[in-house]
This record gives structure tokens, C-alpha cells and sequence, in this order.
């Protein structure tokens, strides 16, 4: 039996909770190593790296060094914390991601804003920036509430208002609608989203998206627009609350790892 360590401030999250249990079930140790807290001795057989803060990813980078395979591998989740890293890579590499610049808020509030944007914080983080913004007097208010956060700007694309999340744990896909924050309301309401109901070739895109980043549970924000999907955010080891059978993948994808049966995604950025 294995020993699997979770690498997260919320060890009661329900996916990581279902997830330990099962694992404890078919009699593998689960323990829990908050990012702030010390470093616990001894060394784990898998560590899934759930949180994503500099001490998170700190602490799993000591763990790769001494031969622990990390899901996700820190270098993977490091490059969706960047947010033009990541549409740098993705673009490279031919997925439909928003068009993406890196900007200061400083110099969106003293341009005029024609368009409407999309502003996010540079690096994705709990509490981080994202906002629509319609005119330069939203820009200026936004450069006074967030002093010095440098952030990257999108099209504001047209579209029905709904994010399609789409989560994947290795290979295996889930989905739901939600509200998209940016919408008028309500935002954050939710829909199931049954896979049968994707459009043709949503799930290969999915996939090639975890391919890319080397990526094993991730999830792929997707905008259904006139001219197709357009992913907009990509996002290392989500939530993925209240889907049927993740927990179960994910307890599957941590035993094959820690029994070296699932050797991380090697491809790099």
C-alpha cells in the first residue's frame, strides 16, 4: 500500500475528502501538509498539489527533487499561475485562446477604452483580479482599487453569458455551465453540462490542453462564441465539486502513480 500526502490548506475540500477516503479505504495512508505549516517527515509515495501558493509549490518542488512524482508537476502548475505564459503557450501550440497582452492598469485607465476588455491579475491566485471593463472610467477605478497589480487584458468576446468548465482527470472528462462572473446575474448559478451535449471536438481540445501544459487534473475554461469555443482560462488542479466519479478518477490516477504505473506528463512548455 501507498503512502499519499495532499499538498493543500483545505484538506476537507470534497474532492480531496471523497478522494482520501477511498484511497484509505483500500488501505493506503492519507496525510494532509498545509504549504505554511513545516515541512512533515518522511516522504510520501505521491503528492497531489492541490494548493498553488509560492510555499505550495516550494514544498512540492523538494518533494520532485527527492523522486516524489507530484500531480500536477510543479513546472506544469507554475506555468497556468503566469497568465501570459500561459496564453503564450497555448497560442504556440495552436489551441483557440483568447488573445492575451500584459498591461498596467495605470496605462488601460489613460488610454481610451473603445472596446470592451477582460482584465485579470497577471498571476492566478485566490482573490485575484478578473473584471469586465467597458469604458475608461471602469479602467480608472480599477487602477485605484488595485494599486501596482499588473495584469494581462482580453477581448471581452461576445457570447451567451455561460462559462463551459470542463475538468479532466487523467483523460477522464466532466463539465458543467456556470455563470460567468463577468455576466450581469446571476452570476455563479450552475447547470449540468452532459458530455453527450459537447460540441464535436470539444473533448479532443480538453485533452490537447493537458497535453500541452503536461497536465493530468486540470480544467479548461471554454466561451461558445459565434466564430467557435474559445478557452479563456486553464486551471491546475480545480475543485471539481459536485461531479459524479471524480473522486473515484482521482483516487485511481493517485494509486497508479504512487505504484509508478502513471509517470507524469513530461512535455514542457
Amino acid at each position: 500500500m501507498s503512502h499519499v500526502r495532499l499538498l493543500t490548506a483545505d484538506p476537507d475540500h470534497p474532492l480531496l475528502a471523497a478522494t482520501a477516503a477511498l484511497l484509505r479505504a483500500e488501505g493506503h495512508t492519507v496525510d494532509a501538509q498545509h504549504p505554511q505549516a513545516p515541512e512533515r517527515p518522511g516522504l510520501p509515495d505521491v503528492c497531489l498539489l492541490k494548493a498553488r501558493t509560492p510555499q505550495a509549490l516550494a514544498l512540492a518542488a523538494r518533494l520532485e527533487e527527492r523522486g516524489v512524482p507530484v500531480l500536477n508537476p510543479v513546472a506544469a502548475t507554475a506555468r497556468c499561475q503566469d497568465r501570459q505564459r500561459m496564453a503564450d503557450l497555448a497560442l504556440a501550440a495552436g489551441l483557440p485562446f483568447a488573445p492575451t497582452r500584459t498591461a498596467a492598469l495605470t496605462e488601460l485607465a489613460e488610454l481610451a477604452v473603445d472596446e470592451p476588455v477582460v482584465v485579470k491579475s497577471l498571476h492566478s491566485r485566490r482573490g485575484d483580479l478578473v473584471a469586465a471593463v467597458r469604458d475608461t472610467a471602469a479602467a480608472r477605478g480599477l487602477a485605484a482599487a488595485w494599486p501596482g497589480e499588473p495584469v494581462v487584458v482580453q477581448p471581452l468576446a461576445p457570447n451567451d453569458g455561460w462559462d463551459r468548465k470542463l475538468w479532466a482527470v487523467d483523460g477522464r472528462l466532466f463539465a458543467e455551465r456556470r455563470r460567468s462572473e463577468l455576466a450581469a446575474a446571476p452570476a455563479g448559478a450552475r447547470e449540468a453540462l452532459p458530455l453527450a451535449a459537447l460540441p464535436d471536438g470539444w473533448p479532443d481540445l480538453v485533452r490537447t490542453a493537458g497535453e500541452v501544459f503536461g497536465l493530468q487534473v486540470y480544467g479548461v475554461d471554454i466561451l461558445d462564441t459565434a466564430a467557435g469555443p474559445l478557452i479563456v482560462d486553464i486551471n491546475a488542479f480545480p475543485g471539481i465539486r459536485g461531479q459524479a466519479g471524480a473522486p473515484e478518477a482521482l483516487a485511481a490516477l493517485t494509486a497508479a502513480t504512487a505504484a509508478g504505473r502513471r509517470p507524469a506528463p513530461a512535455r514542457a512548455a
